[in-house]
Order: structure tokens, then C-alpha cells, then sequence
């Protein structure tokens, strides 16, 4: 994994909220609708930008200083990531994953952490790739505790 630091700059909008761009990230945009969701929404949409092009084998360029035009703001973003962060296909949430593996919404975390499923998080959501749930589905099971069956008499 690696950690990556680029400016982003801030600019208020009419009304309320921020656009964002990254000078040093050709085509790296978003927005938020204060300044917390802007400076949250600019560390998800680099760290998007930089998994992808480590995906794709795209070079990622070095840290620039940026300098803010008049009535904008520099804000310094800093984050670690690898190609992993990009999720290819379909996507379940976490509950609904739970549900077809027979498992706790805690336990997919734990099984996306432990690199068993595909899957990410976006704030408090938690996201599963439906390959990766299928390719769990057809694996034998591998240690920890078995769920219990029903003994038949």
C-alpha cells in the first residue's frame, strides 16, 4: 500500500458547498456540500483517481504544491492506497452478502479486511462484489466456527 499526498483546491460555490480539483490529477473533480464533505469527498474521489491508474499500470504523478487562486483554498489531502481500492463488477451490500453466505454483517467486514471477499466501504456502507460472493459460495469452508445444523433424530 502506498501513501500518496496532493492539494486539493477548494472553491465556494453560490449559495453553499465547494467544488474541488486536483491540479496535479488531470480530471480529478468533486464536490461537497460544506467544507468537511468537501475535504472527505476529496480524499475518496484521489484515492480513486491514484487506485486507478496503479490499476491500470498508469503512472501517478509526484507531489506538486499547489497554490489556491484568489477566493479558493489549498487543503493538503493525504491518504494510502492500492490498486485493491478499485472494485470491479456488481455490488451487494453488506447485509444482503450476510444473508446469501449465512454470516453477520460483522463478519463480512471481517472477511473483507481478511482479503476472503471483494468488496469496500463508502462512509458507513459497506459494499460486496457479487463475484466475490459466489466464489465464497463455491469454496469449501475453511476454519473458524461451523454453524450449526439441525440433528435429525
Amino acid at each position: 500500500m502506498g501513501t500518496y499526498i496532493f492539494d486539493a483546491i477548494l472553491t465556494p460555490e453560490e449559495g453553499s458547498g465547494y467544488s474541488v480539483e486536483f491540479p496535479t490529477l488531470p480530471g480529478c473533480f468533486t464536490d461537497g456540500d460544506d467544507y468537511h464533505d468537501a475535504a472527505y469527498m476529496a480524499a475518496d474521489a484521489a484515492k480513486t483517481w491514484v487506485a486507478s491508474h496503479l490499476k491500470h499500470g498508469e503512472p501517478v504523478p509526484e507531489y506538486c504544491r499547489e497554490e489556491a487562486p484568489e477566493g479558493s483554498e489549498r487543503l493538503c489531502v493525504f491518504f494510502e492506497v492500492d490498486e485493491s481500492y478499485i472494485v470491479n463488477g456488481p455490488v451487494v451490500s453488506a447485509a444482503q452478502a450476510a444473508r446469501e453466505l449465512g454470516v453477520s454483517a460483522g463478519r463480512i467486514t471481517h472477511m473483507i479486511d481478511a482479503g476472503l471477499l471483494e468488496g469496500y466501504r463508502n462512509g458507513r456502507r459497506t459494499y460486496v462484489t457479487e463475484s466475490s460472493i459466489a466464489v465464497r459460495k463455491a469454496s469449501p469452508r475453511g476454519a473458524g466456527r461451523p454453524r450449526k445444523e439441525p440433528v435429525e433424530a
